[in-house]
């Protein structure tokens, strides 16, 4: 909480300067990029699920977004649950860090748009962790599991589950009412024997541009932008080069680094070309 409490001031900071100093030369965008799922409640007539699935949100997306893009403050779910667990566990004060008013002005509305990170769902539910537990999950109070028709991955958190993309977005405009939103990630990562015609990854991205384009069309959502995750196969964080992303197979044996299209490259770039999905029965347009 400290981390991410300095990381939004910092961000704040970066913002102004750029603000006062840059932007009337360069007329350039600043803004925060922020990585969530979607949250389905396990058991959508179960009102703890549905609590459940809300906390997750604000535990995960709104812990970044609403002191920025709402109030320059905490969200009240987070504040309160933080603070009352604090105080259970013989605290004096929320573990929660509070920002001061200068700080909350300094804060919010520090954006040019809503920069997105987004690859799935998951299903949530509550739990109640003993009061000597301090974690950030035990702060949020919520498990998660997946359904069992959901197709897999490379990775072992990446269900293909396109729904919740659109409902994100959606949840995005209702709750800070409605900023320009760029997608700066969005993809699926493939696992061990290597296979150029990735129908898998081509699924994967016909079904999620589709729930985006509903969400502009049918939810009014400000979809600037979409960049998919990613061009080529690449490092990735702690699995190392074992998950691939890539539309472009890079051969990482060779010192020469060679690239290749994946099927879902051409596909993609047909998706580009045309400005919309690729109609079989009248061509590539």
């Amino acid at each position: 909480y400290v981390v991410g409490h300095n990381l939004i001031k910092a961000h704040a900071e970066a913002w102004h300067l750029y603000n006062e100093t840059y932007r009337a030369k360069q007329g350039g965008l600043i803004s925060i990029t922020i990585n969530s799922d979607w949250a389905e409640p396990r058991n959508p007539h179960n009102q703890e699920d549905i609590n459940a699935a809300r906390r997750f949100l604000q535990f995960f997306l709104g812990w970044f977004a609403h002191p920025i893009f709402k109030n320059g403050d905490y969200n009240e779910v987070m504040k309160t649950r933080i603070r009352e667990r604090s105080l259970a566990q013989g605290l004096n004060q929320s573990r929660l860090p509070e920002f001061t008013e200068s700080e909350k002005q300094r804060i919010k509305g520090t954006y040019d748009y809503f920069g997105l990170n987004h690859y799935t769902t998951v299903l949530t539910y509550n739990v109640n962790y003993p009061a000597g537990v301090l974690s950030y999950d035990s702060d949020r109070g919520v498990a998660s599991v997946t359904d069992r028709s959901w197709l897999n991955s490379g990775s072992f958190w990446l269900k293909v589950t396109p729904f919740g993309f659109r409902k994100l977005l959606r949840w995005i405009k209702e709750e800070y009412n409605n900023p320009p939103i760029y997608v700066t990630e969005n993809g699926i990562s493939e696992r061990g024997a290597f296979d150029f015609n990735d129908t898998w990854r081509t699924h994967y991205y016909r079904t999620y541009i589709n729930e985006a384009l509903k969400a502009v069309v049918l939810d009014g959502v400000d979809l600037r932008g979409y960049t998919a995750w990613t061009l080529m196969d690449n490092f990735e964080w702690a699995v190392g080069f074992d998950e691939k992303f890539g539309f472009y197979h890079v051969n990482f044996t060779d010192p020469n680094l060679p690239r290749r299209p994946k099927a879902s490259a051409r596909y993609y770039s047909q998706i580009i070309n045309c400005n919309g999905f690729p109609d079989p029965a009248t061509g590539p347009h």
